[in-house]
């Protein structure tokens, strides 16, 4: 069975294929110009690629895929794609695999399956907080490839994965997919995720009694942006340090639509002394801030009025793990986010600091603060072992390769 993986969503299907291949199938990856995000190439991840020395198994069409009038480039990928069994596809996959005429799995990782309610889609567009040039891009693309998409996957997808419970009822179930979907924990090297601590940054912030590191690009100032609450961690830990005087600093990384709202909530403040920023660096790097044993990570705490967009989940904003997380969790350091998706872990409660509302947030700091070095390494320990459970990636890819396997001998009868 050839399997061929597209969709390079911080970097998916380049892991993904990986570990296809360290099971024993053939499978091999197809990358495209499609993001803008070094983020969604291999090299962000191992500093030893770059786009002129990739594996065999990588297949890179430098060019954009404008499926609707395809120039060479994509009609060549289009062309070599087809030759495969099945395909477990992400991003634009689904139109790839279309064109393509192969049966496929698509795997949802972002907001790709929300591009199946188009009104929705145009609203986003319309209402977040992006400047204009973004929003022409935005409309530009649910114009070219929504309709497509919408296509792909709700006719032609012959089975589908959500790792994110926030896309199931207002797209799952509102356009009659429950059938063929499957709610999975995503696959991670979650072993050999974590580094030996770094020597020199440990020098660097070992005077502080606890360094909050908040990953997660600023965006919050709308509902229909994505759902971070940055501005809700950045105003409890402002009270955190008025009202404690903490040694304690935050680390932030400066990147994301609102940061100038972050930096003028915090100069009015005035607490830049407690604030250090930081540029996006690869993972390779920010395994290094990892490693650290005062860290504590900082995810995302959702919007309050999640409810607007969603009003199918009114009572409970279904908010779950990003990568981010787990790969906090994998470094064996402690994380404080919002978390509503139990339904993905048997109803098993993740050993985090949960925290939605600001006022949970400021609480949470103050036991966080509270706790010893050696306490604070447990709870990385106690995160440690949940996720090498649940997203360990030795066990967790055969739940996907069962469903490939399903697809492969569907399309043989």
């Amino acid at each position: 069975m050839k399997v061929h993986v597209y969709g390079n969503t911080l970097n998916s299907a380049y892991h993904l294929t990986k570990i296809l291949r360290d099971k024993g199938i053939d499978a091999e990856m197809f990358l495209d110009n499609t993001s803008p995000h070094q983020q969604d190439y291999p090299w962000w991840d191992d500093s030893t690629l770059n786009e002129n020395n990739l594996p065999s198994w990588v297949h890179y069409y430098k060019t954009f895929p404008f499926f609707i009038l395809p120039n060479r480039r994509t009609k060549d990928m289009v062309k070599h794609f087809s030759n495969c069994d099945v395909a477990l596809v992400s991003c634009y996959g689904p139109i790839l695999a279309m064109k393509a005429k192969v049966p496929f799995v698509f795997y949802s990782l972002s907001s790709d399956l929300n591009m199946i309610d188009i009104k929705k889609d145009f609203k986003v567009a319309i209402y977040n907080s992006s400047n204009l040039l973004s929003k022409l891009k935005k409309v530009i693309k649910i114009l070219t490839f929504s309709r497509l998409q919408k296509k792909a996957i709700v006719k032609y997808s012959n089975e589908i994965i959500i790792y994110m419970g926030y896309q199931y009822n207002p797209y799952i179930k509102a356009f009659n997919l429950q059938t063929k979907t499957h709610k999975l924990c995503y696959p991670k090297d979650i072993i050999n995720y974590g580094v030996e601590m770094n020597i020199d940054l440990n020098e660097k912030y070992k005077k502080y009694k606890t360094v909050f590191f908040m990953f997660s690009r600023h965006t919050f100032a709308s509902v229909w942006n994505e759902f971070k609450g940055n501005d809700k961690f950045v105003n409890a830990y402002i009270r955190f340090v008025k009202e404690k005087n903490p040694n304690t600093l935050l680390i932030t990384a400066n990147k994301g639509v609102d940061v100038s709202k972050t930096k003028k909530i915090i100069e009015e403040a005035g607490i830049e002394p407690f604030i250090e920023w930081v540029s996006d660096m690869p993972k390779y790097l920010l395994k290094n801030y990892q490693s650290l044993p005062n860290v504590v990570m900082v995810d995302n705490f959702w919007h309050d009025k999640w409810y607007v967009q969603f009003p199918e989940d009114k009572d409970s904003p279904k908010v779950g793990f990003g990568f981010g997380s787990l790969e906090s969790l994998a470094s064996k350091r402690p994380l404080i986010t919002a978390f509503k998706d139990q339904d993905f872990y048997n109803n098993e409660q993740p050993p985090i600091f949960d925290a939605f509302t600001e006022e949970e947030i400021y609480k949470r700091l103050i036991e966080i603060y509270d706790l010893t070095s050696v306490e604070l390494q447990e709870h990385g320990n106690k995160g440690y072992e949940f996720v090498l459970n649940w997203h360990e990636q030795t066990n967790v890819i055969q739940t996907h390769i069962d469903i490939i396997n399903k697809v492969y001998k569907d399309s043989k009868k």
